[in-house]
């Protein structure tokens, strides 16, 4: 499992030629049918403990209005301290503990990738650099001078898990987001939840 961080919770979505930009994605198994979720866990993955009790509430909030008893993780487990990758035994008990309180459906929030790529800016500079006098034979561009910029993405990912039919550690459904660029908290915490209500109200 991959930490939740106020890092990944910056994007702003805009038009025109900001590369700030976010990629949203939806998969359902066979198996997800939103409509028959009465009862689910929200559990945001994350060490920095006032942001998992922020998204939790606010993950909870939102689908308690679509009709789904929600259960936060700060509330139901709070002696359960943050790993990045809990043993399978420690799984195996958070799981029967879930069961003994009546929960058979988590939604667990967690980054699951961050990418750094270096590209050229789309500045005048590096087009007139890529402007050549008109040349017979190979013309080469190793000696040419770029303006350059870091690119950072993030995958954050809502997977939902059916405790009490899948054997295997697979979820039943998840809604991802690439954010590219990020550059504003709240606008991404908004995204973020739009994508995660969009994927209740798929089916």
């Amino acid at each position: 499992m991959k930490t939740l961080t106020w890092t990944l919770l910056l994007l702003i979505v805009v038009s025109g030629c900001s590369s700030s930009k976010i990629i949203p994605t939806q998969w359902a198994s066979s198996d997800f049918n939103a409509e028959q979720i009465n009862t689910l866990l929200v559990y945001a993955n994350t060490e920095d403990k006032a942001l998992q009790v922020d998204f939790e509430n606010m993950v909870a909030t939102a689908l308690t209005n679509k009709g789904v008893t929600m259960y936060k993780m700060h509330d139901e487990f709070p002696d359960i301290e943050y790993k990045e990758n809990p043993s399978q035994e420690e799984i195996k008990e958070f799981v029967a503990d879930c069961k003994a309180k009546g929960i058979y459906n988590v939604l667990l929030a967690s980054q699951k990738a961050v990418k750094v790529d270096t590209v050229r800016k789309h500045t005048l500079h590096n087009y007139m650099n890529s402007l050549q006098p008109l040349k017979l034979g190979y013309t080469g561009s190793e000696n040419l001078e770029y303006d350059k910029k870091e690119l950072t993405s993030y995958t954050i990912e809502a997977a939902v898990y059916d405790i009490a039919k899948t054997a295997e550690d697979k979820p039943i459904a998840t809604t991802t987001l690439v954010a590219k660029n990020p550059k504003s908290k709240d606008k991404v915490k908004e995204q973020f939840l739009e994508a995660i209500i969009a994927l209740f109200e798929s089916n």
